[in-house]
């Protein structure tokens, strides 16, 4: 892999992250924790020694020495934040009593199943943590009926494995230690969503623990609603959902093109890739990367195709381009060298600090790449390194119509992904800001696994709002889940 893909690839990886709920990165088994002692707690406030007498996992609190390590997540930049407590689940049974003390003392619940949230939902000041990391079961496979059953927590990396050694697979985004959850339940973009659709369009039913303490399976025949709403409706706004089970699709090999466009062409290339895009076969899928301030010009586009179709679609999509590009590699991978291709390496496992956000593009005209190209150009040099990296909403997604899922974008033409790394925040959010501005004549809206602070809920649901409000009055009345939205 060259030092720009896997550059690329890592930036593609770390935007493949998660709304609340979302699985983060490994840490080794701490300590027992240090707890209040019940005779010396202040009145009024919460008895934490008595909880974690009655769970098979623990209760982390700010005063334990493991407190930093069980509450600190994949964005650095949250750090700093203070949850009442973490409690690391063991059990289905550890769940409901973490809910049903949540709610008798008057506490919001943040579930984290590893922790990559952009606004830091997951951990989120005076909150309680329902860790789901510890929860036992494993991934388990039917080969019968093709389903696979996945603990919320299981990161991508290791689901795709487990699926792999059965020739299976699901679609999936690309951050290797993104879990399932926050993916499935904000949609879940990747590198399978033009053939296959997104992750919630696999789902066949989740286990969850309501805010009642009941715990119940939301299906397409149970719960109905529920689950409709637990399909793009954002992680950890109805529940703790404990567990998915999932359609598979069998594994294929696939080729991984890699064509570098010259600077002053950039906005022609993404027209000429959304249009031949739009129109090509599902079982290519693709993605623009923009990235200024790394010393080079231009744009980057990658292709994924059917074996062996790679060097013909990059002719085909240069030929509609009307631009060569200035170099073109191909290469042919099976399901897990291709999954490893677009994590981006070790380094994509490695928490970092970093500012990102989306916008949802109506239809990708002239003007739109032109303002897309102005929204990433406006980055100032001397401030490391930003990027936009753009996917279609083609093919299968569209499947699907903007309601039969809580997940509204359906219809649209592309989502660009807005990130940068550097440690100067209020450069990036004022360049974020800028972004959003740029291109607000032709956004719609945003990706739900891509919130940001202070923007309303309806911007990432659009007309499922309504709906997926009442859904949420009808099973979080006392509004007992926090994320972030």
């Amino acid at each position: 892999m060259t030092r720009e893909f896997s550059r690329q690839a890592f930036i593609r990886g770390a935007l493949a992250t998660v709304a609340a709920g979302a699985s983060g990165s490994c840490r080794k088994t701490a300590p027992e924790p240090q707890t209040q002692s019940s005779t010396s707690r202040p009145p009024g406030q919460p008895d934490w020694n008595t909880l974690g007498r009655t769970l098979e996992g623990r209760v982390t609190l700010p005063s334990s020495a493991d407190y930093a390590a069980a509450k600190n997540l994949f964005n650095s930049r949250f750090d700093n934040s203070t949850p009442a407590a973490v409690v690391s689940v063991k059990s289905g049974s550890d769940v409901q009593k973490a809910v049903e003390f949540a709610a008798k003392n008057g506490i919001k619940v943040a579930v984290r199943s590893g922790g990559h949230s952009y606004i830091g939902a997951s951990a989120a000041d005076s909150t309680m943590v329902v860790d789901l990391r510890q929860l036992p079961g494993g991934i388990a496979y039917d080969d019968g009926p093709g389903l696979t059953t996945i603990p919320a927590a299981a990161q991508l990396d290791s689901v795709q494995a487990a699926l792999a050694s059965h020739g299976r697979s699901i679609p999936s985004g690309s951050c290797p230690t993104v879990g399932v959850a926050g993916l499935t339940l904000g949609g879940g973009l990747g590198s399978d969503a033009r053939r296959s659709g997104l992750a919630c369009d696999a789902l066949v039913s989740t286990s969850v623990v309501l805010p009642s303490g009941d715990v119940i399976t939301a299906s397409a025949d149970d719960h109905a609603d529920l689950f409709w709403a637990l399909r793009g409706g954002g992680g950890g706004n109805f529940g703790v959902v404990t567990s998915f089970t999932f359609r598979t699709l069998p594994v294929i090999d696939r080729d991984v093109v890699n064509l570098v466009f010259p600077e002053g062409t950039t906005e022609q290339a993404i027209v000429g890739w959304a249009e031949w895009l739009h129109a090509a076969d599902r079982a290519i899928w693709g993605m623009v990367n923009i990235t200024v301030g790394s010393g080079s010009g231009g744009c980057t586009i990658v292709l994924a195709t059917p074996a062996g179709d790679g060097p013909g679609s990059a002719g085909d999509l240069s030929g509609a381009i009307g631009v060569q590009p200035v170099s073109s590699t191909s290469r042919t991978l099976d399901r897990m060298d291709f999954v490893h291709y677009f994590e981006g390496g070790a380094q994509a496992t490695q928490p970092r600090a970093f500012v990102a956000g989306s916008d949802i593009i109506e239809e990708m005209t002239q003007a739109a790449a032109e303002s897309i190209v102005a929204a990433v150009s406006a980055w100032p040099r001397d401030a490391g390194s930003s990027s936009a990296v753009i996917e279609s909403l083609s093919g299968a997604v569209s499947d699907l119509g903007p309601s039969d899922t809580a997940f509204p974008w359906r219809r649209q033409a592309a989502c660009v992904q807005w990130y940068t790394e550097t440690p100067t925040f209020q450069t990036a959010n004022e360049w974020l800001a800028s972004a959003h501005a740029a291109v607000h004549p032709h956004s719609i809206g945003g990706y739900v696994n891509y919130v940001e602070p202070d923007t309303p809920t309806s911007w990432y649901f659009g007309d499922n709002l309504a709906r997926l409000d009442a859904i949420r009055r009808q099973y979080d009345p006392d509004r007992l889940m926090y994320s972030g939205m």
